[in-house]
C-alpha cells in the first residue's frame, strides 16, 4: 500500500476522534504521493475518523486538480454551473479502483497546491477568532507573542489570513493567490492558515509536524480564551422532557408539515450556556458558519416557554423569509431539543455548542461576525454541502416517510409482516413483543437503522407504560399504533378450560386496550392526528367453528375501534380494523397442533389444511404477510385520510362484509 494512504489514514484518525476538532463529518485531509503525481485526498461526506485502507478517500492526478484552478474558462461560468463542472472535473482527476458514490473533498483543489501533508479543521478554538470582529488584530497579536517567546510554531512565520469567501472554487481561486504572494514575501508556503467565518488549514512536508502544528494552534488560540464554565445541569423530570419533546414536534409539523423525532440534551456545555444572561442576545446575531447552516440550519431558536403557537408563529416567520426553518431548540430551564433523523441529531448538538462557545469569546473581541444574507444563500444552494449532509443523515423514502410506528406482536408472524411493511414505507418502527429473541430477529429483517426494540408484556400496564415512555424518550412521539399481538387457542367449547379464555381475553382485548390508551394519550397531546390500527380477523366478522375465545376477542377488538374512532376523531386520530383472513406464513397461531386440530375438524390430512383453506377463498390466492401489511400502509396513509370506524377485509374474498 502506498505510504501517502498510509500517513493520510494516520492523519484523519488522529484529528478525526478529537471532536473539538470536527463537527458533522467535516474537515478534511490530503496527502501528496512522494513521486509528486498524485495525491491522497479524503472522501466527501466521510467522517474522518472513518477512514480506512478501503473507503473514505481517493486518488487523485495532481496535474489535473491544478489545471482546474488555471482553467479560466471555469471562472467565466454562471455560479451553479461553474460548481457543477468543478465536482465533475475533481471526479475524472481521480485515478483509483473506488467503484462507490465516494466524491473527493470538493475542496481537494485548494490543497493541491499547499504543501505535502494538509489538514482542514473547524474547531472550537479558531472559531472564537475567526467569527470575531477583531479576529484578525487578536490573532495577529498573538503570534507576534509567539514569534517573540520562540515557541515551536513553524519557523515561526506569521499565519495567513483568508478573508471570507465563497467556499469551492473561488476560495480555492482566492487562496491560491494569497498563498503565491505570502510565498513571494517569505520564501515559502504558509503552513498555517485561518479562514474567517470556517476554520483552520494546516500545511507540512511530514505528517508529524502536521498534527503538532494542530496541536500548537490550538493551545495557543485556547490560551487567550475564555472557557466555558461547568454549567450545573438542572433536575428536570422525564414528563417534562416529554412534554416539551410533544411541543416541538408539534410546533415543527405545523409550520413545516414535516414529522419529526425529537432527541434531548443537556450536559455540562449546554447548561453553561442556557445560564448565560444574554444567550438569546448572542444567538440572535446569526449564522456564524457554513457547518451550523448546513447541520443546524442557523442558529439554535431561545424558547422562554414552550408554547406550540409560539414557536409555530417564528419558525413560519422563517420560512417566510425564504430561510430554513431551525432544527434546534434551546429551550431555558430545561435544555436543547433537536429536530430530525437520530443519525444527525448529536452532530447537530456539537455545532449548537460549538457555535455556544464561540459565541461567548468571540463578543469578547469586538463582537460576533456572521454570514451575511448573499453569503447565507451561497451555501444553501451550494449542491456539495447538500450532498454531504445526505450521506451522513440519510434521506428517507416511501408513503409514511419519517412517521413513527409502535407495532405490537413484531417478533413473528403478521405483527413482523405489519413492522417490516411499515419500515419499507418508510415509517421508524418501535417493535414491542414479549418474546426478546424472535424481536431481535424481526429488527435484523428490516433493513433500516431507525428501528427500535421494546420487549414487554402488553397485558402489564407497567410493561405497557414502560415502552411508549421509552418511545418518547427516543424519537419524542407517535404517529401509528398497530395492535398486532394475539394468541388463538383453539378448543371446542365443551373442552374449553377457564384459564387459556381468560389468556386470550387478557391479550387480545386488554394488550389491545392498554396500548391504544398510552398512544392515544401521546397523540392527543401533540396535536398532530395519528392512526391506531386494530388486527382483528375474518373470524370477527363471520365466526368460525371450536374457536370461542378467538371469535369472541376478534370481534371485540372491531368494537372497540369503532367507539375509539367516535371518541378520537375530534383530535384527528384515525382508528380503524382489519380483519385479514388465513395467513399461515410464519405465523406461530398456524403451528403443527393447530394444522392438526383443523384437520380434525374438517376430516382431512394434516398437509391438506392450507391448500383447503385458500380454496375457500373466491380468489382462490393464498393469503401473504405482505397482503396484510399493504392494507396497514395503506390505512395509515393520507390516502386514507377520510376512513375511521372502518373494518378492511384482506381476505381474497372468504367473508362478504354485510
Amino acid at each position: 500500500m502506498d505510504k501517502a494512504l498510509l500517513e493520510l489514514i494516520r492523519i484523519s484518525h488522529a484529528v478525526g476522534t478529537d471532536s473539538s476538532l470536527v463537527q458533522g463529518g467535516g474537515g478534511n485531509t490530503s496527502v501528496k504521493a512522494a513521486d509528486g503525481k498524485y495525491m491522497y485526498v479524503k472522501a466527501s461526506g466521510t467522517a474522518l475518523k472513518d477512514m480506512n485502507e478501503q473507503k473514505g478517500w481517493r486518488r487523485m492526478r495532481l496535474d489535473a486538480v491544478l489545471a482546474i484552478i488555471k482553467d479560466k474558462s471555469i471562472a467565466n461560468l454562471q455560479t451553479h454551473t461553474r460548481e457543477a463542472e468543478v465536482v465533475d472535473r475533481l471526479l475524472l482527476a481521480c485515478d483509483d479502483d473506488v467503484t462507490d458514490i465516494a466524491r473527493p473533498s470538493v475542496e481537494a483543489h485548494l490543497h493541491a497546491f499547499l504543501d505535502k501533508c494538509v489538514i482542514h479543521l473547524h474547531p472550537s478554538t479558531a472559531g472564537a477568532f475567526v467569527n470575531a470582529r477583531n479576529g484578525k488584530i487578536e490573532l495577529e497579536n498573538l503570534f507576534r507573542k509567539i514569534e517573540n517567546r520562540k515557541l515551536k510554531i513553524e519557523n515561526y512565520l506569521p499565519p495567513l489570513w483568508v478573508p471570507y469567501t465563497d467556499p469551492g472554487f473561488t476560495l480555492a481561486k482566492r487562496i491560491a493567490k494569497l498563498v503565491d504572494d505570502y510565498q513571494k514575501q517569505f520564501g515559502k508556503k504558509p503552513a498555517i492558515l485561518f479562514l474567517e467565518k470556517h476554520g483552520i488549514l494546516i500545511s507540512a512536508q511530514s505528517p508529524d509536524t502536521a498534527l503538532r502544528l494542530v496541536r500548537e494552534v490550538i493551545n495557543r488560540c485556547n490560551s487567550s480564551l475564555m472557557q466555558p464554565k461547568a454549567g450545573k445541569i438542572k433536575s428536570v423530570n422525564q414528563d417534562q422532557i416529554n412534554n416539551t419533546k410533544l411541543c416541538v414536534r408539534k410546533a415543527f409539523f405545523e409550520a413545516t408539515g414535516e414529522r419529526v423525532t425529537i432527541t434531548y440534551f443537556c450536559d455540562h456545555e449546554i447548561a453553561s450556556f442556557l445560564a448565560q444572561p444574554d444567550a438569546e442576545k448572542m444567538l440572535a446575531a446569526g449564522v456564524l458558519t457554513p457547518d451550523e447552516l448546513v447541520y443546524a440550519n442557523g442558529p439554535a431558536m431561545w424558547v422562554d416557554r414552550c408554547e406550540p403557537q409560539r414557536i409555530t408563529a417564528r419558525l413560519s416567520a422563517q420560512i417566510n423569509k425564504v430561510e430554513k426553518p431551525s432544527v434546534a431548540f434551546l429551550v431555558k430551564g430545561v435544555g436543547l431539543f433537536v429536530a430530525g433523523k437520530k443519525k444527525i441529531a448529536q452532530t447537530v448538538r456539537d455545532i449548537v455548542a460549538y457555535s455556544a462557545f464561540i459565541r461567548c469569546n468571540a463578543k469578547r473581541m469586538g463582537g460576533i461576525s456572521s454570514l451575511n444574507k448573499r453569503q447565507r444563500n451561497f451555501i444553501n444552494r451550494w449542491e456539495s454541502e447538500a450532498f454531504r449532509k445526505k450521506l451522513i443523515s440519510g434521506q428517507s423514502e416511501g408513503e409514511l416517510k419519517d412517521r413513527i410506528a409502535v407495532v405490537t406482536g413484531a417478533g413473528s408472524g403478521l405483527g413482523r409482516s405489519i413492522a417490516i411493511g411499515l419500515a419499507k414505507a418508510g415509517a421508524m418502527v418501535a417493535l414491542l413483543d414479549i418474546d426478546q429473541k424472535t424481536l431481535k430477529e424481526t429488527r435484523e429483517l428490516i433493513l433500516n437503522s431507525d428501528v427500535m426494540v421494546l420487549p414487554g408484556d402488553v397485558t402489564n400496564e407497567a410493561d405497557v407504560k414502560r415502552a411508549f415512555e421509552r418511545l418518547l424518550e427516543n424519537w419524542g412521539g407517535l404517529d401509528i399504533l398497530v395492535n398486532a399481538a394475539g394468541v388463538a387457542p383453539a378448543y371446542e367449547l365443551v373442552d374449553m378450560p377457564v384459564d387459556k379464555w381468560r389468556f386470550t381475553l387478557e391479550v387480545n382485548l386488554t394488550g389491545y386496550f392498554l396500548c391504544a390508551r398510552e398512544a392515544a394519550r401521546i397523540m392527543i397531546a401533540q396535536a398532530m392526528g395519528g392512526s391506531i390500527i386494530n388486527l382483528s380477523s375474518k373470524s370477527g366478522l363471520e365466526a368460525s367453528k371450536n374457536n370461542t375465545a378467538y371469535n369472541a376477542t376478534k370481534a371485540g377488538e372491531i368494537h372497540m375501534a369503532r367507539g375509539w374512532a367516535l371518541e378520537l376523531g375530534e383530535y384527528s386520530i384515525r382508528v380503524n380494523s382489519l380483519a385479514p383472513g388465513n395467513v399461515f406464513e410464519g405465523s406461530k397461531i398456524w403451528n403443527p397442533e393447530y394444522i392438526k386440530t383443523c384437520a380434525k375438524k374438517y376430516s382431512i390430512k394434516p398437509e391438506e389444511v392450507i391448500p383447503f383453506y385458500v380454496s375457500k377463498t373466491a380468489l382462490r390466492r393464498e393469503i401473504k404477510g405482505q397482503d396484510v401489511a399493504d392494507s396497514v400502509v395503506f390505512l395509515c396513509s393520507e390516502r386514507a385520510r377520510t376512513i375511521t370506524g372502518q373494518v378492511l377485509v384482506p381476505d381474497s374474498g372468504q367473508v362478504m362484509v354485510r
